[in-house]
């Protein structure tokens, strides 16, 4: 079974259908857990992970980087192999694991996303929510790309009800993330996330019901495993 990243618009279903493929697929989805795992890597919280990933990709963490010595930064930085513990199984083999010692920019989120999701791309039978992998895994010809999409004012509407929001308000919230989304991939991958080239499908979640979606996809994911002569089998 290939894996297949999921890349969507905010209010537009994707880790509702990532999840629901996953359980079609008998294969896990990971969200939350690469944050964990990112956090047990540099070794802070899951909570400051995900603000920094929410946040601060600028160029100005990047440039922190380089006017100062990450050795020094990072002297307790050591190759592991066998001690990070995660919430997902021992199919996992991330072959890298830099523990740095409560310290993390861009250039280090980066470096962990990345090897984070290449290790990933070749463990396959896993579902990734976001965070590049339509990037990272470019090349990987056992991956399918998902891009979910949504009309605007349809996700102004579940944003305004999910956050007990005035629709001005979640208007203005959707734009924020939409522009943050954007930020993130073309200041950590240089790409748009709006470029079809990037994915396999794309799917409108206004007018394509979750259920089906994840019907669609998991009839494209056993054809992807059919056509790389891989049968149903891992």
């Amino acid at each position: 079974m290939p894996v297949i990243t999921i890349s969507s618009q905010f209010g537009a279903g994707g880790p509702e259908v990532g999840r629901e493929l996953a359980k079609r697929l008998d294969i896990d989805f990971l969200d939350k857990e690469i944050i964990h795992r990112v956090a047990l890597e540099v070794n802070v919280s899951d909570e400051e992970v995900a603000e920094f990933e929410a946040e601060h990709h600028n160029k100005f963490k990047s440039f922190f980087s380089t006017i100062f010595d990450l050795d020094a930064l990072k002297k307790k930085a050591k190759i592991r192999e066998d001690e990070a513990q995660s919430s997902y199984d021992d199919r996992d083999d991330i072959p890298y694991h830099y523990n740095v010692d409560g310290w993390i920019d861009s250039e280090i989120y980066k470096q962990m996303i990345v090897k984070i999701i290449s290790a990933l791309g070749q463990r396959r039978q896993v579902v990734i929510a976001g965070r590049g992998g339509q990037c990272i895994l470019q090349d990987n010809p056992r991956t399918l790309h998902v891009r979910l999409v949504a009309d605007f004012e349809d996700r102004v509407k579940w944003t305004a009800q999910r956050r007990k929001m005035e629709l001005e308000a979640a208007r203005e919230f959707v734009h924020k993330v939409d522009t943050r989304s954007q930020d993130y991939l073309r200041f950590y991958f240089d790409c748009d996330p709006d470029n079809p080239s990037l994915y396999t499908v794309m799917l409108n979640t206004s007018q394509v019901p979750v259920a089906r979606c994840a019907e669609i996809l998991m009839g494209l994911a056993q054809d992807l495993t059919e056509s790389l002569g891989e049968g149903g089998a891992e």
